[in-house]
């Protein structure tokens, strides 16, 4: 059919129709308009006709093309997703690698609303746990190209101004007469001692401990997210106390800084969880000694080692009860106490083994293992051990052993 055609028929189901003259011409219609008072209805109309979103020829309004491509981006999303569930790589390596697609705002965004619309528990879940993983890593990428850039731009500004020192310096030189010259010279043999005294004195005041240092702004955008965890608003029925027991492994030295911090800047909230923390390790500590105090009244060291053992499957060995340890072992070696100080730490390293057997994965109990031993050779046969291939074999009674070196 002629759109011509079509634009007559519309005229002649429109009562104001006659107030216009349709003229048809190479499949098109124009309209000219005629003296009317109605003009703009009809206007409408034909308007809608010609535009893009009427299709005589059956092919689709733009809301369904749009449907199309949205349905399209919807299963790419899909394989992506399978990919990055289903892969037998870390999550998080697979997020680096696919850095543009699994931090395109649309992706994370498309993820977000298919956790919010799940029905199952347990795909709900994985979902959830998979779009808190791309945030965070995507938030820790940022903080470290933050960091970066902070400490170029502290290099770029300690250039420039020791150049400045040296114009500074080379145009008092200029400005200099003879004799001063000569005094400077002779002062030229003992520079060398004055300026290794000035480096130990500089080094001296670089060495800050731990908690005099400053808290970067990285380190405090790090730590946001715990922190509208823990301060409130609350959840009704939580309070300081509640959220100190249930964060309470989160509280690392760096975040009690920050805290600490935020508490002497006239934070309010911040200073009643810093109380409710200091009481939940005071129950803490006050718990170890009694559990210390049972293991220690055994007298045999078998004995306590076994108890210790019967502790750490009902998981009743936390840090606390390490801490007690390691302090009581160090008490003893500063009152000359060698046998309690020997005693102590082999109960603190029986202690540490048993709870490193608990630990969810390999890599946790790896983890730990490293940093607690101080030896760079022990280091390294832990880190040989581990990354070492094994293979089972099976011998008689249906046991297996486990050879090191075999591929």
């Amino acid at each position: 059919m002629k759109l011509s055609n079509v634009s007559l028929a519309l005229a002649a189901a429109i009562p104001t129709a006659s107030a216009f003259a349709f003229v048809g011409g190479g499949g098109a219609a124009a309209l000219s308009a005629a003296p009317s008072r109605d003009a703009t209805a009809l206007f409408g109309i034909l308007d809608e006709i010609e535009g893009d979103s009427y299709d005589l020829l059956g092919g689709g309004s733009a809301s369904e093309a749009d449907n199309k491509q949205s349905s399209a981006r919807d299963d790419a999303y899909e394989v992506f997703l399978v990919q990055l569930v289903f892969s037998p790589n870390d999550p998080r390596v697979d997020i680096v690698e696919n850095w543009d697609l699994a931090t395109d705002e649309d992706f994370v965004g498309w993820l977000n609303k298919k956790v919010s619309t799940s029905t199952d528990p347990e795909e709900k879940l994985a979902l959830r746990d998979l779009h808190g993983m791309i945030i965070d890593v995507k938030r820790k990428v940022e903080l470290n190209a933050m960091a970066e850039e902070r400490i170029a731009k502290e290099a770029e500004e300690a250039e420039q101004a020791r150049a400045n020192a040296i114009d500074v310096e080379a145009e008092e030189g200029r400005a200099l007469t003879d004799t001063d010259l000569l005094r400077k010279a002779a002062a030229v043999d003992r520079s060398g001692v004055d300026r290794e005294l000035s480096d130990q004195r500089d080094e001296a005041a670089a060495k800050k401990t731990f908690y005099d240092s400053e808290i970067t702004p990285e380190i405090r955008l790090s730590y946001e997210e715990l922190l509208g965890q823990i301060l409130p608003p609350y959840n009704p029925g939580e309070t300081p106390a509640s959220v100190a027991f249930t964060f309470y492994d989160k509280f690392d030295a760096q975040f009690v800084k920050v805290l600490t911090e935020r508490s002497n800047n006239g934070d309010a909230d911040a200073q009643a969880i810093l109380g409710a923390l200091a009481e939940e390790q005071s129950k803490r500590i006050a718990a170890a000694t009694e559990t210390l105090k049972a293991v220690l009244a055994m007298g045999d060291p078998m004995r306590m080692e076994g108890a210790i053992v019967k502790m750490a499957r009902e998981g009743k060995i936390d840090e606390a009860f390490l801490l007690l340890l390691e302090a009581n072992a160090d008490q003893a070696d500063a009152a000359g106490a060698t046998g309690p100080a020997q005693l102590m730490r082999k109960l603190q390293k029986r202690a540490m083994e048993e709870k490193d057997k608990q630990s969810s994965t390999k890599e946790v109990k790896l983890l730990r293992q490293l940093l607690r031993e101080d030896d760079p050779a022990k280091r390294e046969e832990l880190l040989e051990e581990a990354f070492t291939p094994k293979e089972a074999l099976i011998v008689s009674s249906s046991r297996s052993i486990s050879v090191p070196g075999c591929n």
